[in-house]
């Protein structure tokens, strides 16, 4: 009776491994670190009268669909990998690693090359001129005017450049506050390409309201989550350098299940990073 009526013993703890345990502690605090960091994004996007949109600031939504399209292609062989681990076919899990790993480097190569969009254009903090000042003026009057005045072959585009250099000429005497500035940039801008189109080489000066907020934001999301990228790259690097000095056996399953666990955590951040930057406009 005693025997049919004892409790069996319980093992203390949670009933995950201390591994499993760690990782998502750790996934938690990112979690609560990209929350704010997005967070604050969405409150000045849509708190604020005034914003870029993806054309302003020269991004190409394409890229970004891409590199979501090749993030998830890579969330897909992690776990293919994690898979041909447990049946013990470690041949196999490595050439999905190896596969992962190139993934993730192909969306570091397509950010590399949206950085250097945004560089050539300068569109980096502190570097976006956000109003329609005097240095805007003396740009107008010493390199656009006159290489449009060379250019100008019709009465219509004549015309168009007496309307550039009375403006620059107002915005140098300061006869219009900054909001009546703006938006007559901006109706020359709208003008500049009826008028000459877009084949020349000669542009307006740049002038993006609240440009250097959003480059701030841009940079500090993406240079973050492309860290992250990166981290994950090592982790599968260092598996591959295991599996060359003969040390990355089915012993080595946890491990992989983990970095999945990771590298899930870091292409939903981007699944949500994407639209956000690149298509609402």
């Amino acid at each position: 009776m005693h025997a049919a009526t004892t409790a069996e013993p319980r093992a203390m703890g949670l009933p995950i491994s201390n591994g499993k345990l760690a990782m998502w502690l750790f996934l938690a605090t990112e979690i609560m670190f990209f929350s704010g960091l997005i967070g604050g994004y969405i409150v000045n996007r849509f708190g604020l009268p005034v914003w870029p949109t993806p054309a302003q600031v020269h991004l190409v939504e394409w890229m970004g669909a891409v590199n979501t399209f090749v993030l998830i292609c890579s969330s897909v062989t992690i776990v293919l990998a994690y898979k041909a681990m447990t049946q013990q076919h470690v041949g196999k899990a490595l050439q999905f690693i190896f596969l992962t790993m190139a993934l993730g480097g192909v969306f570091m190569v397509i950010k590399v090359v949206e950085y250097r969009g945004k560089y050539d254009h300068n569109v980096i903090p502190g570097r976006v001129r956000e109003v329609a000042d005097a240095g805007y003026a003396k740009e107008l009057r010493e390199i656009t005017v006159p290489a449009l005045q060379a250019l100008a072959d019709t009465a219509e585009q004549k015309a168009y450049v007496g309307k550039l250099e009375a403006f620059s000429k107002e915005l140098t005497e300061g006869t219009l506050s900054t909001t009546r500035a703006l938006r007559r940039a901006r109706e020359l801008e709208e003008e500049f390409h009826k008028v000459f189109g877009h084949s020349h080489e000669v542009h307006l000066p740049q002038l993006i309201p609240m440009g250097n907020l959003w480059a701030s934001w841009y940079f500090t999301l993406t240079g973050i989550h492309a860290l992250h990228v990166l981290g994950g790259m090592v982790i599968f690097t260092i598996m591959l350098l295991m599996a060359a000095a003969g040390k990355f056996g089915p012993e080595r399953v946890k491990f992989v299940e983990l970095s999945g666990l990771y590298w899930h955590f870091v292409d939903i951040v981007w699944i949500f990073l994407f639209p956000l930057l690149y298509l609402l406009g």
